[in-house]
């Protein structure tokens, strides 16, 4: 690459950084004081903890610092490519990811069979043939 090229990459990259850093400055100020709600992060609504949310969190960190930090060692060294992710690390993320997709998903189950045995879903019919749910009339 010519070094024109390269200044010019090291400039956007230091700018992007900059940026993302400032973003993370601005959450940080704001979950400190109290704008950001972090009382659902690692549990449901009901207020249960989550595992699979809690996973999901303490994997992405991990490795979100592990990439940090060998892209800082590739900088000290002057080696200005992407460092390389191995597959496995890659893997865990996704599987991680995964188990907090299935719990959701089975979180929603358990959610519409309460509903149908608590009353019913929204627009449901009644034992009168009519709806359950009243639509507003225009």
């Amino acid at each position: 690459m010519t070094t024109s090229f390269t200044q010019l990459a090291l400039l956007t990259g230091y700018m992007l950084a900059l940026l993302i850093g400032a973003m993370g400055v601005i959450v940080v100020v704001k979950m400190a004081k109290g704008t950001i709600n972090l009382a659902l992060l690692v549990s449901e609504k009901d207020g249960t903890a989550s595992l699979s949310r809690f996973q999901f969190l303490i994997f992405t960190f991990v490795i979100a610092i592990s990439l940090l930090l060998l892209v800082l060692e590739k900088i000290e060294s002057k080696d200005y490519n992407f460092p390389m992710v191995d597959s496995g690390v890659l893997t865990l993320l996704g599987i991680s990811g995964g188990s907090y997709v299935v719990s959701k998903g089975i979180q929603k189950s358990f959610e519409s069979a309460d509903n149908s045995t608590a009353g019913g879903s929204p627009g449901q019919a009644d034992s009168t043939g009519g709806s359950s749910k009243s639509w507003p009339t225009t």
